[in-house]
């Protein structure tokens, strides 16, 4: 006979002691059971679950242990998430069957499915070669963990070292790339706490910087043709041949030695020129090893007449040169003269050697040229029509105004009333421009503008700077909206080139070049010059005696009379007044300069009937009013 059960025993369920949450939805959640066992023993036990609100159905248990060794722990699956259970065992012995146990509730919780994380490798950018880059990825994020790693690797450009590569921040040096630039990119990977990652690029365009000059010859590898040679960066006749290895430097078949000797340009083909007039061209006269300058029979003109200034009198810095009228005894016409300024009696050291077809009697030194308080030799020659040269002048001599008298009393090159205040930074390297050693800023005389001129080759020496007014130039067709900038500079000895950047607290348009001023051309566009990305500063290559350089001579001094023209009527200016501490005279006008370019033929115009001009830096030219240096 069967065991009969008490009428009554309870049913304990101990703990709910483990809870499974199932890997997908479709599945459901699972959830263990254990309670005491019976005493004594039943044959089985059955468990009976309801959900909130509804009766348990005692006629279908949810599970029974038939067969289970009257174990007392039981596992359920398929629950459903956020869904409350309630849960009651009961004993049973063949047709009895216990009450109920006391309930028990559970509510599975939600699946947590893991969200994978967020890569941010940051913005793309613009850098200068050699610059030092950081790549950041620290803004990746993981909504539900957290960032277990971080990888940097580069997928295309020129290949560059990458610093703590597996770090939220990596670094690498831009690398020195060609005139176009390069873009390189970087792709970000972030691993989250779960294994889960992402992915990120970000580009950095590299720019071709104004100032690398990686064969050290001075002249930055944008404006150099032979970026790897010292020896060599032009190219004036484009035959592969750099013109200091080339003796026929525009290809006109006669050498530069042979074209120089004789006052010939060796940089334009005038091979079929006839430079004397004597119907035999100047290649023909090369071949026969004649002179392309003399005509059988010219009387060279008369040696031109100078008095000097009394030696007690002093000169402005600008002084004009004056000779006596023109005579040619077999009435051939004045063509040029050449003007020579020295601070040695015998001329042994040139500080101007200008030949002009314009200036032929009175010749006005130009900005920058001569020092304060200083004894100059002058003299001059005429050339007629036919070459034929005069004798030289005899030597005048003249004194420069003292420091005092030209408005530097502190002697540091800039004009004391265009003077920037001590916390001005036109170059804007985070470091005050009264602190570098190296630039020269100054509030320009028109225009509300601050301007900064330093070298940024090795070997040279900025010497001195000036705002100028524009009504000093003769010239009037183009307006200038900055007025006019002189500079000067100092070369060490066997530095022949210079690079200079000039920075503006304004940026100029896209559209804007450098220009060359000079009153026997007007205005001509330089080449030698090269616009930073975010149009604030210029940088230009000079070279003494040559292209740039207004005293016209080999000297270990360089004066540059160049100057910005655009089209575009208005610029943007980061600043709305001059800096601080200084005064500047002269029209204001906040950034909209406009000019006619209507005029003399030699004027060279923008694109469009109107211009702007900021001039950096000015020789030679006629002032409205001005001193002489009297006969």
């Amino acid at each position: 006979m069967k065991a009969t059960l008490r009428s009554t025993f309870t049913i304990l369920i101990r703990s709910i002691a483990t809870v499974f949450l199932s890997a997908t939805l479709a599945l459901g959640a699972n959830v263990t059971l254990q309670w005491d066992p019976n005493d004594p023993a039943p044959e089985g036990y059955r468990v009976f679950v309801r959900e909130s609100g509804a009766g348990y159905d005692y006629a279908n248990p949810i599970w029974d242990s038939i067969n289970k060794d009257q174990t007392t722990t039981c596992t359920l699956i398929g629950l459903t998430e956020g869904t409350t259970y309630y849960f009651v065992v009961r004993a049973y012995e063949g047709d009895l069957e216990s009450a109920d146990s006391e309930e028990v509730d559970y509510t599975p919780a939600a699946v947590a499915v893991n969200q994978a994380p967020v890569a941010e490798a940051g913005s793309s950018h613009n850098v200068y070669e050699e610059a030092t880059v950081t790549l950041d990825g620290s803004a990746s994020s993981d909504a539900d963990g957290s960032i277990a790693s971080y990888l940097w690797t580069q997928t295309g450009g020129t290949a560059v070292a990458l610093t703590h590569a597996a770090t939220a921040q990596a670094s690498f040096t831009a690398p020195i790339v060609a005139l176009g630039g390069d873009a390189l990119t970087f792709r970000l990977t972030v691993t989250d706490d779960e294994g889960e990652s992402d992915t990120d690029t970000v580009t950095i365009s590299v720019l071709k910087s104004s100032s690398t000059d990686v064969d050290g010859d001075n002249v930055p590898d944008v404006l150099d043709l032979f970026p790897n040679d010292p020896a060599e960066w032009a190219d004036n006749d484009a035959d592969g041949v750099g013109d200091n290895a080339d003796t026929d430097d525009d290809n006109d078949g006669m050498s530069d030695t042979w074209e120089e000797t004789y006052g010939l340009d060796p940089l334009t083909d005038d091979a079929a020129l006839d430079a004397d007039g004597d119907g035999v061209s100047n290649l023909d006269e090369y071949t026969a090893d004649s002179d392309p300058t003399a005509v059988p029979g010219n009387t060279v003109p008369d040696a031109p007449t100078i008095e000097e200034v009394s030696p007690a009198e002093t000169v402005s810095l600008t002084p004009v040169l004056v000779t006596a009228a023109y005579f040619d005894a077999d009435n051939d016409d004045h063509f040029k003269s050449r003007w020579q300024i020295s601070t040695d009696s015998d001329f042994a050291t040139l500080i101007l050697d200008k030949t002009s077809k314009v200036q032929l009697t009175a010749y006005e030194v130009g900005k920058m040229v001569l020092d304060v308080d200083t004894v100059y030799y002058w003299r001059v020659r005429f050339i007629d029509t036919d070459n034929g040269v005069s004798e030289w002048s005899e030597t005048a001599t003249f004194t420069t105004i003292a420091p005092e008298t030209a408005g530097d009393a502190n002697l540091d090159g800039i004009p004391d009333s265009q003077e920037v205040d001590a916390y001005a930074d036109v170059n804007e390297d985070g470091v005050a421009d009264s602190l570098e050693g190296d630039i020269m800023s100054l509030n320009t005389v028109e225009g509300q503008t601050m301007v900064g001129v330093e070298p940024s080759s090795e070997g040279i020496t900025l010497v001195s700077v000036e705002s100028i007014a524009s009504d000093t130039i003769s010239d009037q067709t183009v307006k200038m909206g900055f007025g006019l900038i002189g500079f000067r500079l100092y070369l060490a000895d066997g530095v022949t080139t210079a690079t200079v950047k000039i920075s503006f607290n304004t940026r100029v348009p896209a559209d804007a070049q450098l220009y060359k001023y000079t009153e026997e051309n007007g205005w001509q566009v330089y080449a030698n010059a090269v616009f930073a990305a975010n149009r604030k500063s210029v940088t230009l290559m000079l070279e003494d005696g040559g292209a740039g350089d207004e005293d016209g001579v080999v000297n270990g001094v360089i004066v540059d009379p160049s100057g910005i023209s655009y089209a575009t009527e208005t610029v943007e200016s980061d600043s709305a007044s001059l800096s601080t501490g200084a005064s500047a005279s002269g029209s204001g006008g906040g950034g909209c300069f406009i000019g006619t370019a209507s005029g003399p033929s030699n004027t060279v115009s923008g694109p469009a009937a109107w211009m702007s001009m900021i001039l950096l830096g000015m020789g030679a030219l006629f002032a409205a009013a001005f001193q002489k240096v009297r006969k």
